[in-house]
């Protein structure tokens, strides 16, 4: 691709994204640690990982249910980093995850939704995690 048309896209790509979102600014970080249901303790038997690669978020945990890794934003916020993803299965719904990443830890809190014909599911947790190294 000619250099000059490279530049006009890469210019036009960023001039789309939200103001001070960063692309791909967790790739390489995976943090581990426990997931819990929302304004409840931390479930020791529930152990998570999520990773961050080539601008994909993933949940291990979720893994296995179908959902699959997902497209990421992500922003500076002083000395802190906030990220927002949205992992779907085709069998189990949706979780909007939304989190902040101070240093080597991660507070993370997500909503689980399932919408079927004859209910619904909506289930709201967090999880705390630190780097994996």
């Amino acid at each position: 691709m000619h250099t000059s048309l490279r530049n006009c896209l890469l210019i036009a790509l960023l001039a789309m994204a939200p103001n001070g979102v960063q692309a791909g600014l967790l790739d390489g970080m995976s943090f581990v640690g426990l997931n819990g249901e929302a304004g409840k303790p931390l479930d020791p038997d529930e152990r998570e990982e999520i990773t961050f690669r080539n601008g994909l978020f993933t949940s291990v945990s979720c893994a296995p249910y179908n959902f699959k890794s997902s497209g990421y934003s992500a922003n500076r916020v002083d000395d802190t980093i906030h990220f927002k993803a949205v992992t779907e299965s085709p069998t189990h719904g949706t979780i909007s995850w939304q989190g902040v990443i101070d240093g080597d830890t991660a507070e993370v809190s997500f909503v689980w939704t399932k919408e079927r014909w004859y209910w619904n599911t909506r289930r709201e947790y967090w999880f705390r995690g630190t780097l994996k190294q």
